[in-house]
């Protein structure tokens, strides 16, 4: 059977290929590793050796049967891995187990177009995961070694493989190429193209926990937080000055709702005002805040903010307990303004009924000591204000200490901890000292957050980790509203002014859980150096890449190009596309154009349109001294010249001189030659 008889999509996958294809797809697995159960990586060793055998001719290819028992495996294996869960993570597993098992029956390059484009989407899924600055540099690598093995899928696949290294940095080269060239078109389309909302801002629901603060808190869940350096968010502010560090409690949770365990919030107070509705600081106010926080993903709509906060841009509003909300869950990394009057009074009138009883609440018959201490206290304290001082007094004078490792507390924790063991963490203080002043009718909550924050003086913003995570107290006091009382404070100062690390220096515990997390290596220079560059470099790609949205490109048009509406944007990116075509098209033109002709060439050529003149037409194929024999005997008189001439050009054509130098005298000797020869037959 004739090989013709197949199309071009049939033909078998070239053996340079077959390298290209297997690469480039494990590069693209390989975003995935934190996700995948431990047998998707034994899948994908067999399928690389069974197809590296069957590229040996040891192994056949698998037949209908075996492909068959093959998928039903793998889906079962991925459904039983996940739970009978649809989630992320198990959708991106199907999309993986299909591309490895293409990867095995692979044989024609209809076979290979599809495993490339699977390669190419499953690269794209990996951005719903992470998108940091080193996963772009390394999809970047990876779209190469994906656009380098379609580049060799069309290599001549009956070539000898003697040249198989050769043909592959061929279409290395060449791949490398096409996304050079293509790169100026993409930052055009980045910056000009309507922005569309990113593939990893759909609202998927992930199996995956994440790191951050949870809706409700025990005493002990704010501590285990703090074993995590994972990025919570980063601010920049406005004049390029961080304020003092005891303004810097960033708040996102009011919980006003004990049950004698957990705290979580009521909804009392969470009436939204949404911009630009909501409530604005006098514009001339002192100690105005104004600042731009880049928040990871929570898939909470809480965002952070610093006290007596307003919202700026849309789908952003505030709450009645001074809070900074979103319309929606954050399912991905969000850029938002904010603005905060810190010494604003909040609530000083007084209290709704149903809040002031919410925040009076205590669960019936529990902590009857500390129940009946704080009553005593309040009794001998001359007002609610000497009282509350009177408890941070007693936190900072008594034998309290901060600790990331606090004992189990018993059944009545806040008695246990108070009287007992005094050990605990800021959500132990905050919750303790909320009780206290409930108890002595002093309306209280907690609020959960974070506090500091590690501040780049370089480059200007504040970046604010999971080890950062607080909780605090707002108590209500009659002429002053809801003042912020922080017993952590008094009983670790260094916690508040330096950080957590300083805090639990001398019990070792920071970080003691994530041993090497570079923020425990700190005291070593330069590897903190390489941590804070790393960090800056993040950070750029975050404020400039990762956060260019609609809002942004429209002040981008207007800022730096002059555009006012998309519409002029799109005329700019048609022209843009058409200059590109066009010079896309010069290019391919400069490439393709006949070489230039060398000075004897273009003399030899002056002849023959003179020969063409005297009735001799060169014949296709007939070399220098045929065509001037004929001359010869169309023109007598020159005919001794003309077979003198055509002796000449066969020993420069065929024993050229073996120096350079002699080689180039004689072809310009020949080059005269012709000159003169064609003035004579100009004269006959």
């Amino acid at each position: 059977m004739s090989a013709n008889r197949y199309s071009n999509t049939d033909l078998q996958i070239p053996r340079s290929a077959l390298f290209w294809l297997l690469g480039s797809n494990v590069a693209a697995l390989l975003p995935h590793s934190q996700h995948l159960p431990l047998w998707m990586w034994g899948l994908a060793l067999f399928v690389l050796i069974w197809r590296g055998l069957t590229h040996l001719g040891r192994l056949s290819y698998p037949n209908r049967w075996a492909k068959a028992v093959a998928v039903v495996a793998a889906s079962a294996a991925v459904i039983v891995a996940f739970d009978k869960t649809f989630t992320l993570e198990s959708a991106a597993a199907f999309l993986i187990a299909a591309c490895l098992l293409k990867l095995l029956e692979m044989r024609s390059r209809r076979d290979g177009y599809v495993v490339i484009f699977l390669g190419y989407f499953l690269l794209g899924t990996g951005f719903l995961f992470d998108q940091g600055l080193l996963t772009g540099l390394y999809g970047i690598l990876t779209v190469w070694l994906l656009t380098s093995a379609l580049v060799a899928l069309h290599q001549n696949s009956f070539t000898r493989d003697a040249g198989s290294v050769r043909r592959s940095r061929r279409a290395a080269k060449l791949a490398a190429g096409i996304l050079l060239m293509s790169l100026p078109l993409m930052l055009v389309l980045y910056l000009l193209f309507p922005r569309l909302a990113p593939l990893w801002s759909i609202a998927l629901q992930s199996g995956k926990a994440k790191t951050g603060l949870s809706a409700e808190m025990a005493p002990g869940d704010i501590a285990e937080l703090s074993q995590s350096d994972e990025l919570a968010f980063r601010v920049s502010f406005s004049d390029g000055q961080i304020p003092a560090r005891d303004q810097l409690y960033w708040r996102a949770l009011i919980l006003d709702n004990y049950d004698g365990r957990r705290w979580q919030p009521s909804g009392v107070t969470s009436e939204v005002q949404w911009y630009p509705q909501s409530w604005q600081p006098p514009a001339q106010a002192e100690g105005l805040i104004r600042y731009d926080i880049i928040q990871e993903s929570t898939g909470e709509k809480w965002l952070f903010s610093l006290r007596g906060v307003s919202a700026q841009e849309e789908r952003t509003g505030m709450t009645m307990d001074d809070r900074l909300v979103a319309r929606r869950p954050l399912h991905e990394r969000k850029r938002y303004q904010a603005l905060s009057w810190p010494s604003v009074s909040i609530s000083e009138d007084g209290l709704a009924g149903l809040e002031k009883r919410q925040n009076l609440q205590l669960p019936r018959e529990r902590n009857p000591q500390a129940l009946a201490w704080a009553q005593q206290r309040r009794a001998e304290a001359g007002d609610d204000a000497a009282y509350i001082n009177g408890l941070l007094r007693h936190f900072r004078e008594q034998d309290f200490y901060y600790t990331l490792k606090p004992p189990v507390m018993g059944s009545e924790e806040i008695d246990d901890f108070l009287f007992n063991q005094r050990r605990g963490f800021c959500a132990h203080y905050a919750g303790a000292l909320v009780f206290l002043a409930r108890a002595a009718g002093i309306p209280a909550r907690v609020v959960s957050g974070y506090q500091g924050g590690e501040w780049n003086a370089t480059d200007g913003y504040l970046t604010v980790r999971q080890y950062d995570a607080h909780a605090w107290t707002e108590v209500w006091l009659s002429g002053q509203g809801w003042i912020r009382v922080d017993p952590t404070a008094a009983v670790a100062p260094q916690r508040i002014e330096f950080g957590l690390e300083r805090a639990v220096a001398e019990e070792g515990t920071f970080l003691q859980d994530n041993l090497l997390s570079p923020h425990r290596f700190k005291g070593v220079s330069w590897l903190n150096q390489l941590r804070l560059q790393m960090d800056s470099l993040n950070y750029y790609w975050q404020l400039w890449v990762l956060s260019y949205d609609g809002k942004r490109q429209k002040s981008f048009l207007n800022g730096w190009l002059g555009l006012e509406d998309y519409k002029q944007g799109l005329y700019v990116l048609g022209g843009s596309f058409g200059g590109f075509f066009l010079l896309a098209s010069l290019i391919v033109w400069w490439r393709q154009r006949p070489a230039p002709l060398s000075p004897f060439m273009r003399s030899w050529q002056r002849l023959q349109d003179k020969g063409r003149k005297l009735g001799i037409e060169p014949q296709p194929g007939e070399t220098a001294a045929n065509y001037l024999q004929r001359l010869a005997q169309h023109c007598p008189q020159q005919k001794s010249l003309l077979l003198w001439l055509a002796t000449e050009i066969n020993r420069l054509l065929y024993q050229p001189p073996p120096d350079p130098r002699s080689a180039q005298q004689q072809q310009h000797q020949l080059i005269r030659s012709l000159a003169k020869i064609r003035r004579q037959l100009r004269a006959g």
